[in-house]
């Protein structure tokens, strides 16, 4: 068995204190969706600050010393923003701007945030897609946990707002080792199941696959955990493993799955597309996003997380226009399809005369 076991986070940032009117937010991180909404939020040249630990500075004649490390609170201006998202830690570097007498303004440090951390975020101003980023990390989202699986093997996946993590799979005996069919299979069953039971945090489980293994499972299941068949979805793909889970995120838009990010952009993305294939009332590419914008025709605006910044002005015009916004992730096949045309495109509210 080859397992990683995801441990399921429910509580959600708190916003501690907002002054829009002077571009501050005070927050606290409490999970690692809250790193990677933040990594999304902070720009360069914004300003945080936070407690963390600093050698202090002594000052011997006209010479500077490093003195001891010490719990500070620091403000750096922002330079570099790293997530590490095999640590679930947020690495913030910059000059530091405030501090202590004993700290030297102008130096370079590094904020590292965790997933219980409380900063200060200070923007020039807060754009609309920032301020719905926000909005989605104090929410709690349906999580779903997903098992695709054939006679051989069963491979698993957590979907988090942040996106997908693959929690790799169990395998099936073969045939040659020295049980029966009966005893092989209920021997998977047993597995599988363990790796539910660990998993069942998350508000549904998803059991997927071709033909009827994910139904003789889920009567497993049944007989031996009857609370945990309760939270079961089964769905039907043509595939198992990976495949079958991407399978299940791309196809499977009804019930708890519905209401995932990652579903939800890919059902965008894929209905642009299709529209954009038979000369719907759709357009892609920065050209003509921008013209259809200034005609104002665009009532969904769609962007990749990637092209944030180089599209910033289109998406400035938008917010003026109220226009609604939905950042795509690339963390998905559908998202990695729109990142390719461009990364910037929307739905019309009419077409326009070419």
């Amino acid at each position: 068995m080859n397992v990683n076991h995801l441990t399921l986070n429910v509580v959600t940032m708190q916003i501690l204190k907002s002054d829009l009117r002077h571009g501050t937010v005070r927050l606290r991180t409490e999970n690692p969706d809250d790193l990677w909404h933040l990594e999304k939020i902070l720009e360069k040249g914004d300003f945080v600050t936070s407690r963390t630990m600093r050698k202090t500075t002594i000052k011997r004649g006209s010479e500077l010393d490093s003195g001891e490390r010490k719990p500070v609170t620091l403000t750096i201006k922002l330079e570099k923003v790293e997530y590490h998202k095999d640590i679930h830690v947020l690495r913030l570097s910059g000059k530091i701007t405030e501090g202590p007498e004993d700290i030297q303004i102008s130096s370079y440090h590094t904020l590292s945030v965790d997933t219980d951390t409380v900063l200060t975020v200070q923007k020039a101003r807060w754009k609309a897609f920032h301020l719905d980023r926000l909005k989605k990390a104090r929410q709690r989202r349906p999580l779903l946990f997903i098992c695709s699986l054939d006679r051989e093997e069963a491979g698993f996946a957590g979907l988090r707002e942040s996106g997908i993590e693959w929690m790799g799979s169990v395998h099936a005996k073969k045939s040659g080792q020295r049980t029966g069919k009966q005893e092989r299979g209920q021997e998977y069953y047993n597995e599988i199941l363990g790796v539910l039971e660990k998993n069942q945090g998350f508000e549904a489980i998803v059991l997927a696959g071709p033909g009827f293994e994910k139904d003789n499972l889920l009567k497993f299941i049944q007989e031996k955990n009857p609370s945990l068949a309760r939270k079961i979805i089964p769905e039907k793909t043509s595939s198992a493993g990976r495949r079958g889970i991407q399978e299940v995120i791309q196809t499977s838009a009804n019930r708890l799955l519905k209401e995932t990010r990652v579903a939800k952009e890919t059902e965008l993305v894929e209905n642009l597309l299709m529209e954009a294939s038979r000369d719907g009332p759709v357009v892609y590419g920065k050209k003509e996003t921008e013209h259809a914008l200034g005609m104002g025709a665009v009532e969904r605006l769609l962007v990749s997380e990637e092209k944030i910044h180089d599209y910033e002005g289109i998406l400035d015009e938008a917010e003026k226009l109220r226009t609604e916004i939905v950042v795509i992730s690339s963390e998905h096949e559908s998202g990695e399809k729109f990142l390719g045309i461009g990364g910037i495109g929307g739905f019309l509210r009419f077409r326009l005369r070419q």
